[in-house]
């Protein structure tokens, strides 16, 4: 995904993560609401991330040549970026997500 993409997936995310209005979220963040709709139809409708909402975890199959290639980021919003050395366990992956999820992120 491109740099532009993964700059509009990240306010998307934020968005449905903070369960805030397009509208409300753009104001805040000095964005264009009419640039989030497009680019949520770009990205979500049109099939480029396939979540059943934004901010879930995407089920994912692990390649073998994967498991051992060293790093992993882990993308938690705009501000945050959680980088590991290898892939972290799915078990703590949910724990990562049920925290932030109850810390409003």
């Amino acid at each position: 995904m491109s740099e532009r993409s993964e700059f509009w997936w990240s306010h998307l995310s934020a968005i449905e993560a903070e369960g805030i209005t397009t509208k409300a979220y753009a104001e805040r963040e000095g964005l264009s609401p009419q640039a989030l709709y497009q680019w949520r139809k770009r990205l979500v409708a049109g099939g480029r991330r396939s979540r059943g909402k934004l901010g879930g975890f995407v089920p994912i199959q692990i390649e073998p040549s994967m498991a051992t290639r060293a790093g992993c980021t882990v993308v938690i919003d705009a501000g945050l970026r959680l980088e590991c050395a290898t892939l972290p366990a799915v078990d703590w992956l949910a724990a990562l997500s049920v925290a932030l999820r109850e810390r409003g992120r």
